[in-house]
């Protein structure tokens, strides 16, 4: 609300587009500097050169604090040139710009407003009707309503509040009432290794890590809901589990007396058609099933983390060393079964992305896995942030989600969003649940992002007409 005052002020008193840019990216700089603190926290492991991460911070915040800025221009363009109301104006640009920010090369859709109501599981729901976009834009509104109702004394504006914020609760809590909470369907053991970045890539101790991950997958199997598929979390042991021979038998042989299958993220590579080696972040079955696909490769990489972004336009930038891994992107999604129904995964930085999850139940997942490993970060918020975001995937799409994570969250959800097991952080656990079924497919299934859509022909409306009544006035002038 404070910025919507100083927003709101600066377009009244007619200052300049560059003044309301500045407002809106001295708010946006101030946000994200406080946001994105996890960066500082980046072990030594996680980047090649320890000091980067402090002008990496800076520059991040930079960045990202154009987006408000942007945001700033847009309202005020709106109601100066299209006439449009500033409580029309603000939610519909900020849906837009927020759109732009987690699109291309450098998407990031991080800390979108919406991702704020990941605890409320009424209105969690909304996110079923139209992604986090829908819940982003609802959240929008009431806040410039419930401010326009404060600043302005006007009733309307509350009584227009009060509607709005009590629609997702009356309908989201119908919808969870109907829905079956109880997780009645296969077991899943989820493993938490908690294994050190510094020891996972110091190279010499794979097999030791392999063992402390058979040893908790044999907790699980022992469990009494006895589970047919193990999960372990993104590069878990940091090794070629599928190149590596003696390994991938400790795995088939664990397997094998268990009864179970194992289900883990590894590094994998192949041959291009260049000879030259293409490297994944993977994941897959172990030992392979002829039912499943080989791998699957993550198709959405980390810009600087995993990939250097605009090779393809620089390819000079390939030579620019910052540690970043320098992974292959996959092209496809790719589901598995497991015995427990068919399921789509996300490595990581792909659980915040929606349309990645929507494609695989598209396709036919069931139920979905994120496999991650967010111990770079240390005991952060990014542990938090990251996980309130994966859920949403689960509450858009009616599907159950297991998240597994190496040092932390790992929780298991079912078909509505709500977290129905979670293991604590930072110590190795073992986590087992049975899958919830699946919901009804939802209308963010089936039609996709059609509130991002909607703002952004909304958006082009506004500027068309800003357009028109600056050409009536030249022409009047004229």
């Amino acid at each position: 609300m404070p910025w919507l005052s100083e927003l709101d002020g600066r377009i009244a008193a007619g200052a300049t587009l560059r003044s309301v840019f500045a407002s809106g990216y001295v708010f946006g700089l101030a946000f994200y500097l406080i946001g994105i603190h996890w960066m500082l926290s980046m072990s030594s492991v996680a980047i090649t050169v320890p000091w980067l991460k402090y002008p990496a911070w800076a520059m991040s915040g930079a960045y990202l604090a154009l987006y408000p800025g942007v945001i700033a221009v847009g309202v005020a363009l709106a109601v100066r040139r299209a006439r449009v109301p500033f409580a029309f104006a603000f939610p519909v640009v900020s849906i837009v710009v927020e759109e732009w920010r987690a699109s291309g090369e450098l998407g990031f859709p991080w800390f979108q407003p919406g991702y704020t109501q990941h605890a409320y599981a009424p209105v969690l729901q909304l996110a079923s009707l139209g992604s986090v976009s829908l819940v982003t834009l609802w959240l929008l509104a009431v806040n410039v309503l419930m401010w326009r109702a404060w600043r302005r004394r006007d009733l309307r504006s509350a009584a227009f509040a009060a509607v709005l914020l009590a629609f997702p609760w009356a309908w989201g809590s119908a919808a969870l009432r109907a829905a079956p909470r109880a997780a009645a369907g296969p077991a899943v053991g989820l493993i938490q290794g908690n294994v050190s970045g510094a020891y996972k890539w110091a190279g010499h101790h794979e097999r030791e890590i392999l063992r402390t991950f058979l040893d908790l997958s044999e907790r699980a199997a022992a469990d009494s809901m006895a589970p047919g598929l193990v999960v372990w979390p993104e590069t878990a042991t940091g090794g070629y589990l599928r190149k590596q021979l003696a390994q991938l038998l400790d795995i088939v042989d664990f397997s094998a007396r268990r009864h179970v299958t194992v289900f883990s993220g590894f590094p994998d590579y192949e041959l291009g058609p260049d000879g030259a080696p293409r490297y994944f972040n993977a994941a897959g079955s172990l030992p392979p099933s002829p039912k499943d696909p080989a791998i699957y490769a993550k198709r959405h990489l980390v810009p600087f983390g995993e990939r250097m972004p605009f090779e393809w336009l620089i390819p000079a930038l390939a030579k620019v060393e910052l540690g970043q891994a320098e992974w292959t992107p996959g092209r496809e999604s790719a589901l598995f079964s497991g015995g427990t129904g068919r399921f789509g995964c996300l490595i990581c930085f792909e659980a915040i992305f929606p349309e990645l999850a929507r494609e695989d139940v598209r396709a036919g997942a069931t139920w979905l896995v994120n496999l991650t490993n967010d111990e770079w970060f240390g005991p952060s918020a990014a542990l938090y942030q990251h996980a309130a975001m994966a859920v949403f995937r689960s509450a858009e799409n009616h599907v159950p989600l297991v998240r597994v994570a190496n040092t932390g969250l790992t929780l298991v959800t079912d078909a509505s969003g709500r977290v129905i097991a979670k293991a604590p952080v930072w110590k190795p656990e073992v986590l087992v649940a049975r899958l919830a079924p699946p919901g009804p497919r939802t209308l963010f299934t089936r039609v996709g992002d059609w509130p991002g859509i909607g703002c952004v022909v909304l958006a082009a409306l506004m500027a068309a007409l800003g357009f028109g009544r600056a050409l009536t006035s030249r022409r009047r002038g004229s």
